[in-house]
């Protein structure tokens, strides 16, 4: 009996590695959000979209990816090119998302900077909405005037903790030209979605270790 518990013990401790391994690369992290600011001077949304309607959405990341700013130990910038990196967000029957085939997606972070730490996203090639109009940027900003947010300019393979920033300047989704509007949104969840195969290693865990019947 001793040694199957230590077995079990043994085995768990291999599927919590494997978890981690499962997550080291690719990371998804979930936002939801009120809007507190529509302009929509073309009627792009048709009266859809109204203060403090939730918009909520992903974004994914590769942490593997390395530092392009090299030049700045205070700045790092995360540059990605291919799928499944990118955003997608949807309000109100709309969707704002990455083009899969023309990524062009950033997540930068600034540690100890002159008067902030810094935490942003942006995408640039975006596919243009149902109605055809094109979405030029989406994009969301966090800063902390502590400058205690991070302790290096190294890609986080968490999601940013709300509370450690002072300022949220709004998840932002623009366009201009003769079909501008602006949508701005104030984040107010930020959390790490599990990966499949981190769910099916946990759920294998548990029913391994699940007391068996006398």
């Amino acid at each position: 009996m001793k040694n199957k518990i230590i077995a079990r013990i043994v085995f768990a401790a291999v599927l919590f590695f494997a978890c981690s391994l499962a997550r080291a690369e690719l990371i998804t992290i979930a936002l939801t959000g009120q809007v507190y600011m529509i302009e929509d001077s073309q009627h792009i949304f048709g009266g859809q979209i109204h203060y403090n309607d939730t918009i909520t959405g992903t974004y994914t990341y590769d942490t593997s990816t390395p530092d392009s700013e090299l030049s700045d130990p205070s700045i790092g910038a995360y540059w990605f090119y291919s799928t499944p990196c990118g955003v997608s967000f949807t309000v109100d029957g709309f969707n704002f998302r990455t083009d899969p085939d023309n990524v062009l997606f950033s997540v930068g972070v600034g540690n100890n900077e002159p008067l902030w730490d810094i935490y942003s996203i942006c995408s640039r090639n975006n596919l243009p909405l149902s109605n055809g109009v094109l979405v030029d940027m989406i994009n969301w900003q966090l800063t902390d005037s502590s400058r205690s947010a991070f302790s290096s300019d190294a890609l986080p393979t968490t999601a940013p903790n709300l509370a450690n920033f002072d300022m949220d300047y709004g998840l932002s989704i623009y366009s201009g030209g003769d079909n501008e509007f602006l949508l701005r949104a104030d984040v107010i969840s930020a959390t790490v979605v599990p990966e499949p195969t981190t769910l099916l290693l946990v759920a294998a865990g548990l029913l391994l270790l699940r007391k068996p019947k006398s």
